[in-house]
């Protein structure tokens, strides 16, 4: 129960208002819970399913361009391995190679014993070495390879592109060099490994030198650094070259150097370790967990979208990975983005809801306003006959009677004249307090206006008994409720009770006026008696005087 608070005298005092409408109402808060999870799930399942939508086509894009990236890179390093073996051909065919390689088929004799350095000496004081020599120096010069040699049958270089360079490899004597074997045996050999004297990861390509009966007099071998060979993998992607081991021989991004990445190729290309080069350390490589497209794999512990390309040398295959290292963060800022829409929305949501509210509560105080007394809290007339009207159409159906009360508070004027109205409206307050106190649970009470209550109420048939039973009851609980002693502040005074006037009706034979009208002639005529009986207020009060602090009334 709400309660207005008013004062007299700095002491202040409190009146219910029943059914007042006091915070928002509920349904309101209900509708507007009911709102917010509904944006909130909304938002939700929107940022979840363009934060998906973004991420499939990136990876779609990633895809096209890793595919694109991985065929062009593709074409540009078979041509490179095709000019190698290509050159390599070309040299060993030349007329004055050949005729180098006839003069030096196998080394002379105690050619062992000397040093690199004297073995040079005595090649490259030959003429015809030094010719070859410049021929080679000037053809990798053009085709940016590293070096180019011949070695004879013994494994020794006779001649180089580097012949006259401190640091030649004339003279150096490669024996058991598998690339060198094969040409010897196969007419080609190839190999990536670590070069021995400046340790740089190279391709080497090797063709056998024939004489005119097709005799083997030597080879020709094509060096390329693997630097260099990065420099043709261009791209937005990173582009690994691998042999069958799984060793990255060459890579537009350091970090894949020489590492081994076996797990990304696939399994009928991979082959067991052979030969004295190193697998390279691996890569902690694994496939990514609910990825939304297949190849997905963290490469230590980057994402990486993978995409392979056969080569035209059977011995390496070429992988371009797409980094998806931008993905996480943009699905974060999606996340982010709907958590602000959410924010804003729950604003927008409570601030309407609030608007609403106040609408509905508006609404709320208006109806109240319009049918409750704003004193007592009690209804007013105009809904205690709406009430009545409610219960006589009720008891027309069920076959009961109606009890309509008029109660009209005695010499109110004395009581507003003798200690003030505020002591008159708190008197007020308490007579319908402790006529609540009385009531039926369906019985309702209101105040007609003034000093004057009505109180309806249903009796259990229309059997004229049973219905001057009922309002004999009525008058039994409601009667001594109001007579008695009242203290409000420092005023006190005892008070004989109210004229009552109750009268039970059958609906079905009288009207809702003449209900009420006999129910008033009644409560005049108990006020008559009373009056008789000399039991009106004004004697009782007749010579009080109140004394302030001391809540008692001399007579």
């Amino acid at each position: 129960m709400e309660r207005h608070s008013t004062s007299k005298r700095g002491v202040s005092y409190e009146l219910p208002q029943r059914g007042k409408p006091r915070n928002m109402p509920s349904i309101v808060r209900r509708v507007t819970l009911g709102v917010v999870l509904a944006w909130l799930a909304f938002v939700a399942s929107l940022g979840w399913w363009i934060s998906q939508r973004l991420t499939a086509e990136e990876l779609d894009s990633l895809a096209r361009s890793a595919e694109y990236e991985a065929t062009i890179t593709g074409r540009v390093v078979d041509r490179l391995f095709t000019e190698m073996t290509s050159v390599a051909n070309m040299v060993a065919r030349q007329n004055e190679v050949i005729q180098l390689a006839t003069r030096y088929r196998d080394d002379p004799p105690g050619f062992a014993e000397l040093t690199r350095e004297e073995r040079a000496s005595k090649f490259t004081s030959d003429p015809l070495v030094r010719r070859v020599g410049d021929f080679m120096d000037a053809l990798s010069g053009d085709l940016h390879y590293a070096r180019i040699y011949m070695n004879n049958l013994s494994d020794d270089t006779v001649t180089a592109s580097n012949w006259a360079e401190s640091f030649s490899i004339v003279g150096q004597i490669y024996s058991g060099r598998a690339y060198l074997i094969d040409a010897l045996h196969a007419g080609r050999g190839e190999m990536f490994g670590i070069a021995r004297l400046n340790k740089t990861p190279s391709y080497f390509v090797a063709s056998r030198i024939d004489d005119a009966d097709g005799m083997p007099l030597g080879s020709v071998t094509v060096k390329f650094d693997a630097p260099d060979m990065a420099l043709y993998l261009t791209g937005r992607h990173i582009a690994l070259i691998v042999n069958r081991q799984g060793r990255v021989t060459t890579a537009s991004s350091a970090l894949f150097m020489l590492r081994n990445v076996a797990q990304l190729l696939p399994a009928d290309f991979r082959r067991a370790v052979d030969g004295d080069e190193e697998p390279g350390e691996p890569m902690d490589i694994r496939v990514m967990a609910g990825a939304d497209q297949a190849d997905q794999w963290l490469v230590d512990g980057h994402p990486y979208l993978v995409r392979r390309q056969p080569l035209s040398d059977a011995q390496y295959q070429l992988l371009t990975l797409a980094k998806l290292d931008h993905l996480e963060p943009r699905r974060r800022q999606c996340y982010w983005a709907a958590a602000c829409v959410a924010a804003l929305g729950l604003i927008l949501i409570m601030l309407s809801s609030r608007v609403a509210g106040q609408m509905v509560m508006r609404s709320q105080e208006e109806r109240y306003a319009a049918n409750y007394d704003a004193l007592t809290g009690l209804k007013n007339r105009r809904a205690i006959l709406t009430d009545l009207q409610r219960n006589f159409a009720l008891a027309k159906r069920t076959g009961q009677g109606v009890l309509v009360a008029f109660i009209d508070l005695d010499e109110f004027k004395t009581i507003n004249d003798t200690y003030g109205h505020e002591v008159g409206d708190q008197f007020l307050i308490e007579t319908s307090r402790r006529l609540q106190g009385g009531l039926r649970a369906s019985d309702e009470l209101g105040r007609w206006g003034g000093d004057e209550f009505v109180l309806i109420g249903l009796t259990a048939s229309t059997h004229p008994d049973e219905m001057e039973r009922a309002a004999a009851e009525m008058r039994r609980r409601l009667v001594p409720l109001l007579i008695g002693s009242y203290a409000f502040d420092e005023y006190r005074f005892d008070y004989p009770g109210a004229s009552f006037g109750i009268t039970s009706v059958d609906p079905s034979a009288t009207s809702l006026q003449a209900a009420l009208k006999a129910a008033d002639q009644l409560m005049y005529a108990d006020k008559e008696a009373r009056r008789g009986q000399g039991k009106l207020f004004e004697e009782y009060a007749a010579g009080a005087t109140a004394t302030r602090g001391d809540l008692s009334v001399r007579t």
